[in-house]
């Protein structure tokens, strides 16, 4: 049954200057698979969206999650027949990229919403501070992108209280992760990465809480 949800604001990701520990890849990954719908209401370049989407893919196939990105289209052109407002938690989830934001903070790029119970299928992007961002003297701006994606979609899958002392996670990125993120090296840490695909499990079991929600344009 579909029903709509609470949202209440989780924090986000602001792209400051700290220090990040990697973590190699698990050879016991079991993939799980995890469908996003990518509304491109900013008009980023099919170039720059490119490069995001192979590092969002990159950084999640490394965690276990095998990503099936959906090119949703931009204001005007919405690609209707791929299923884009078939959202779904936790195996669907919506991103949707934005020029402004109303977060009164010019270091905030992203927002992730859950309801009182930790989970949520949708998060946004902020391009216009992206774009002015300090960070893009290091990173490309199709890798920023697309780690502040996975940082959104990260909330999504982990639930509440889900930023980390340090990496991918990390409510603040440094100098140090931003070295790794030039490098394409920045991802979840192996407790993150399990932690995701366990709560994805439990949710995506019969019985396990499925949660669907209609998309809210304003993201309230």
């Amino acid at each position: 049954m579909r029903r709509k949800l609470g949202w209440v604001l989780t924090t986000v990701v602001a792209l400051l200057f700290a220090s990040n520990a990697a973590a190699g890849p698990d050879p016991q990954l079991k993939t799980i698979h995890l469908k996003v719908s990518v509304f491109n209401d900013a008009l980023v370049p099919p170039s720059v969206l490119r490069e995001a989407e192979a590092r969002t893919r990159s950084v999640f196939e490394e965690a276990g999650v095998s990503l099936t990105w959906l090119d949703c289209g931009t204001p005007g052109d919405w690609h209707t027949d791929l299923g884009c407002r078939d959202v779904l938690f936790p195996t669907h989830l919506s991103v949707r990229l934005v020029t402004g934001q109303n977060t009164g903070r010019a270091d905030i790029f992203g927002q992730s919403f859950l309801n009182e119970e930790g989970r949520g299928s949708y998060a946004y992007v902020y391009l216009t501070p992206l774009s002015r961002a300090k960070a893009l003297e290091l990173v490309r701006e199709g890798d920023l992108l697309g780690y502040v994606i996975v940082h959104e979609l990260g909330h999504l899958l982990l639930g509440k209280n889900s930023h980390s002392a340090e990496g991918l996670m990390r409510a603040k990125w440094d100098l140090s992760e931003l070295r790794e993120a030039a490098r394409g090296n920045l991802s979840f840490s192996r407790s993150e990465a399990a932690s995701m695909r366990a709560r994805y499990r439990s949710a995506a079991t019969p019985g396990g809480g499925e949660v669907s929600a209609e998309l809210r344009p304003n993201g309230k």
